[in-house]
């Protein structure tokens, strides 16, 4: 099977047979004037690649292109890059990034290889793959199709940041482990990103940074230094299958100091998350406090099928996990909904008509994006 939940887990499934063996402004989308970063995707025919860091981006206008950077490096220490599709619709900004697992040792990085494109690197070639898969970034009515009618995100520009690190995205830490050097740099090719995308679009609305699996932890992350990068625009959070774990839960399996070690997230958490140093889920208690005017979600089947395997936890112990996430930080915050479905699976992102009850993923992130006032969670 090749489809995006194959894609995102495939590697999140091999720890579960052997990972205990590591150890340990509010305006609308449509309607306002094109901003620079539009302007600049009318103008080259190709992706202007080489520039320093600050320089804007350009691109042809809505059609996926690779634009290569020197600066940011997979778990291999082959540089990587990022996919554009620039668009003069709106002055709106969909940043999505990538899933595929994780790895903090030896073992889990280079002998089960339980993160996607670590030790093979991700270039033009795998972006070329993926832009073109009809189960991933050119799925028929998905939320990169510009030609449906049903997609809150068909006027947007697209940011694709690939996940070839290892860290969801989180790290900046080179390691010498006795199978090679391993750059878990994410968080830090995040910065490299964020130093051309905020000139690409100085004229942005709004930017919605999303991420699926590890890329949803990824997104979660990455929100801080991505709204400090873009200023005074407001940047939403949709974090799809990324749901971090309540401390008396992820102390039932693998824990997470192995990983903060390898990963160095000491030096890569916001400021001001206090919580954070001892518990990564509170990372949603931060967001809602620091922008309550902002928007944040979660979308999570309620019987994961990749993240106890991750954790090393029981499905029922990730159910018990993602309610206790829910009742301590969505439930008390107006600015942070879910959209849970009591089915078993990972990744909802791909699967806009996916129903609970009688509203879809699509409806319920339509309202978000829109500031719709009757928004809220679906349990």
């Amino acid at each position: 099977m090749r489809g995006p939940t194959m894609r995102l887990m495939r590697t999140a499934l091999i720890p579960i047979a052997s990972l205990a063996l590591a150890a340990c402004s509010n305006a609308s989308s449509s309607g306002g004037p094109p901003g620079d970063a539009s302007t600049a995707a009318d103008r080259p025919e190709s992706a202007d690649s080489s520039g320093p860091s600050g320089q804007p981006i350009t691109a042809p206008a809505e059609q996926w292109t690779w634009v290569p950077f020197a600066n940011a490096l997979c778990g291999n220490g082959a540089a990587t890059g990022i996919g554009i599709n620039l668009t003069t619709r709106s002055r709106r900004v969909l940043v999505y990034l990538e899933g595929g697992g994780g790895c903090w040792s030896d073992l889990t990085c280079y002998t089960l290889k339980t993160a996607a494109h670590f030790t093979t690197g991700y270039s033009e070639t795998d972006f070329a793959t993926e832009s073109t898969d009809p189960h991933f970034l050119a799925l028929t009515d998905g939320f990169f199709d510009r030609s449906s009618a049903a997609n809150p995100f068909a006027d947007y520009s697209y940011v694709f940041v690939p996940y070839c690190t290892g860290d969801l995205h989180a790290g900046d830490n080179v390691v010498p482990y006795p199978s090679g050097t391993a750059h878990h740099v994410g968080f830090a090719n995040m910065t490299s990103y964020l130093a051309r995308l905020v000139p690409t679009f100085p004229a942005a609305e709004r930017v919605i940074l999303a991420g699926s699996s590890a890329g949803g932890f990824g997104a979660l992350y990455n929100w801080w230094q991505t709204q400090q990068a873009f200023g005074a625009v407001r940047v939403n959070l949709i974090d799809d299958s990324g749901t971090f774990m309540p401390p008396d839960i992820e102390s039932k399996g693998s824990g997470e100091s192995q990983l903060r070690a390898q990963w160095d997230l000491a030096a890569t958490l916001p400021p001001g998350c206090a919580d954070c140093a001892t518990r990564l889920d509170a990372l949603y208690g931060f967001f809602a406090q620091q922008a309550p005017d902002h928007r944040g979600a979660l979308l999570s089947y309620v019987q994961d099928s990749v993240l106890p395997g991750f954790f090393q936890i029981s499905t029922s112990d990730f159910a018990s996990g993602l309610t206790e996430e829910l009742n301590t930080y969505f439930v008390p915050a107006a600015n942070l909904h879910s959209f849970t479905n009591p089915g078993t699976g990972h990744v909802l992102w791909f699967v806009p008509s996916l129903m609970t009850g009688n509203v879809t993923v699509a409806q319920f992130l339509t309202e978000m994006v829109t500031d719709d006032a009757n928004w809220m969670s679906v349990n």
